[in-house]
């Protein structure tokens, strides 16, 4: 049984920024193509949203995973295996995670019941509500040692239970590198070092991230709209064998429409799902005094971790009540690169 550790996420005002940002470069994780580490980054079941989960095999070949579900309150990580016959896609409802059946019917036109159907790929744990956090794939061999396939692909759609409203966004991918050793630490990104003898077994996760969004506000008592944006962060670096995790912080940029620029800065540890105005009232409509922002997440400090980031924006309007949301994974700076390492339990790959 894996330790309990509390995730948190501490805030700090914002001031006027002074740092030195890097340029664009050359992308390192992917939305678009099959790699050998797979996150979604979020993952809801609660009263109001459960989360579907789409992974792929794009190989011509079998491929096989293994799969960790993290909380982001209590760190508990909850481990289950994949194995998929070439080019084949699954799917399961988080709630209700997926049984073995060996009857399960095909999906076709005398079955239209097609949750559940085809070739199971493995057994699948449910989850409890309320859980908000994160699902990691890795792939691995027939032995379960991490292996570099590339073949993982994969979609999460958030579904809320009585509007039938979605948030649909694609799993953040890392390229496996042909250095990879087999063993229980995933080496992503960096030079040699201890623990990563052989350098980057994976591509390197970004230490900076682009968000454009409006300004966070709210007018529905004049019969007007709100708007908001949250953010959630998995860091790069993480052991599903321990039961601590390291700190990570993060420092952002802000440039209005005018050209201002203001900053603020948090600290998260194992997964955060962050409302902006909740970060900082920098993020108001009022304060900054423009609608539409261009933010910048960049993990500082001594940690040299990467990290992984998506984007959700809302809309609420008082007339009708109406709500609408969408997420997207934003573009990223890719220099500077994190040196992460993901530690595994010692019984995977023996």
């Amino acid at each position: 049984m894996v330790g309990h550790r509390l995730c948190v996420a501490i805030g700090m005002a914002g001031v006027v920024w002074l740092g030195n940002w890097t340029g664009l470069a050359r992308a390192q994780t992917t939305t678009t193509e099959a790699a050998s580490v797979l996150v979604f980054p979020r993952v809801v079941v609660t009263g109001s949203w459960d989360t579907i989960i789409q992974i792929g095999n794009n190989a011509n070949r079998p491929a096989n995973a293994r799969c960790y579900y993290a909380n982001g309150t209590i760190w508990a990580p909850t481990n289950f295996s994949l194995a998929f016959h070439q080019q084949q896609p699954t799917h399961w409802v988080a709630s209700r995670g997926r049984a073995l059946d060996p009857n399960d019917q095909e999906c076709g036109v005398t079955n239209n019941d097609c949750d559940g159907a085809g070739f199971d790929p493995g057994a699948i744990p449910a989850l409890d509500a309320p859980f908000a956090g994160e699902l990691r794939c890795i792939e691995v061999d027939a032995s379960g040692a991490p292996w570099t396939g590339n073949a993982l692909s994969g979609v999460a759609t958030l579904m809320h239970r009585t509007s039938g409203e979605i948030v649909k966004y694609p799993a953040v991918g890392l390229h496996g590198l042909e250095t990879n050793d087999a063993d229980t630490s995933l080496c992503l990104g960096g030079d040699p070092r201890v623990g990563c003898l052989h350098g980057a077994e994976y591509a390197g996760c970004p230490k900076s991230w682009i968000v454009s969004h409006p300004a966070d506000f709210d007018d529905r008592s004049f019969d007007g709209d709100a708007r908001s944006t949250s953010i959630t962060v998995v860091p790069c670096s993480e052991d599903f064998g321990a039961a601590m995790q390291m700190p990570l912080l993060l420092q952002f940029r802000l440039t209005n429409e005018f050209e201002e620029t203001f900053s603020a800065a948090t600290t998260i540890t194992c997964w955060a799902d962050l409302h902006l105005s909740d970060i900082s009232t920098v993020f108001q409509r009022d304060t900054i005094g423009s609608n539409w922002l261009q933010t910048t997440v960049r993990a500082a400090g001594d940690n040299s971790s990467g990290f992984i980031l998506t984007q959700q924006s809302t809309r609420e309007t008082a007339f009708l009540a109406t709500f609408a949301a969408a997420g997207t994974v934003p573009p990223h700076e890719t220099e500077p690169l994190g040196s992460d390492i993901v530690g595994l339990p010692e019984e995977v790959g023996q």
